[in-house]
Order: C-alpha cells, then structure tokens, then sequence
C-alpha cells in the first residue's frame, strides 16, 4: 500500500463522496479487509481498533449524508 500523497493545493482538494461511499461499502462489506482497514487506521493514527472503527463509521455517515444532499 503506498501512502505518499501530493497534496499541494489542499485548499482546492476534494473527493468524490459517491466513489468514496462504494470503495467503502464494499470495503466494509468483506470482513477480513474490513478488519484489515481498521488495523491500518489505528496503527497510523496510534488509536485503538475501536476508536478506528468509530471513525470509519463518521466517514460512512459522512459520505452518507453528502450524497444525499447532491
């Protein structure tokens, strides 16, 4: 997995929450890379499993809420 993001303009920078919001159902829909995913966050972000698992969970209804107002 490589990490090197170029994020140069990060005041223009943006996702497509509706690609987003697939990649990470499917992700989530397969437990083991699931569980693969959310050992990653918490390794980066030095939190626990549960913590990652909460924040992927605010990603979802963040993703959620977005393309529903689109």
């Amino acid at each position: 997995m490589q990490d090197d993001y170029q994020l140069d303009d990060m005041e223009n920078f943006k996702i497509d929450p509706h690609t987003w919001l697939r990649t990470l159902l499917a992700i989530l829909g397969d437990k083991e890379k699931k569980a693969n995913v959310i050992q990653i966050i918490a390794e980066k972000t030095g939190f626990t499993t549960e913590e990652a698992e909460l924040i992927m969970t605010t990603i979802m209804g963040v993703l959620i809420n977005d393309t529903r107002s689109n």
